[in-house]
């Protein structure tokens, strides 16, 4: 249960996602930095040390939506967690990289998800869908974009959701960072399980990351519990790799 959001810039970019969670599931661990060789990954982790976003000094970004549009009744038992995906594709060193490395995963046990990977210097999005036995790939414009996802009902998400999106949309807006943050602590047209800050019985959104991508730096701004309560936020930052700078 999440909702993603990508806006593009004219030199990099922003993404917001809100993590929507069991009020059950331990709370998670804010984002830390780790090193593999001359490459540096930031995201904040699960207990298991799974996540649901992270970056690297490349300047490329992946994000997990749990895919329940697609059934799992006869996937059988689920055996391993989806965050366990994105801190091994984030050492790829670029879209294709991360294709094979995905590709040639064996993802039995995992169930259906939904992989965003944005690739700044070749202004790429590309997503990748597990369905459980198959995955497939496609491709979106480096234009505004929106995915969402719920265990209510992924279609009523993305319909209500994304209506939010619409109407709050300023093209000309000067200040693009606030207006997402705005819109990921919305409750239009009430708090409930399909407003983009979700308050459920059973579950509700537990954390807010947002990530900015500038030439030569990546920022992750990080905010635990809703995002309607506008709590301080902790702020990591990481070089980028020279090789990795996008002109624009």
């Amino acid at each position: 249960m999440c909702t993603l959001s990508f806006l593009p810039g004219e030199h990099g970019y922003l993404i917001a996602m809100n993590r929507d969670e069991s009020k059950l599931r331990p709370t998670a661990l804010p984002p830390i930095l780790h090193k593999s060789g001359s490459l540096s990954l930031l995201y904040p982790q699960e207990q298991s040390g799974g996540t649901w976003i992270g970056a690297n000094s490349r300047g490329h970004l992946f994000a997990l939506l749990n895919w329940y549009s697609v059934g799992t009744e006869k996937l059988g038992e689920k055996r391993r967690s989806r965050g366990e995906i994105i801190p091994d594709v984030l050492l790829a060193s670029d879209a294709e990289s991360a294709n094979h490395r995905l590709e040639s995963a064996n993802f039995g046990g995992i169930f259906p998800f939904r992989l965003l990977g944005m690739f700044p210097k070749e202004r790429l999005v590309r997503e990748w869908r597990w369905e459980g036995n198959t995955l497939s790939t496609k491709f979106h414009d480096w234009a505004r974009q929106h995915w969402f996802s719920s265990s209510r009902s992924d279609q009523n998400a993305e319909e209500q959701r994304g209506k939010t999106c619409e109407q709050t949309w300023r093209a000309e807006s000067s200040d693009p960072v606030s207006w997402l943050r705005s819109l990921h602590a919305s409750h239009n047209p009430e708090p409930g399980p399909f407003s983009i800050c979700v308050h459920r019985e059973d579950a509700a959104t537990v954390s807010y990351t947002e990530v900015r991508y500038y030439p030569g730096e990546l920022r992750m701004n990080y905010q635990p519990g809703h995002p309607c309560n506008a709590a301080p936020m902790q702020v990591l930052s990481l070089n980028l790799l020279a090789d990795s700078v996008t002109s624009g």
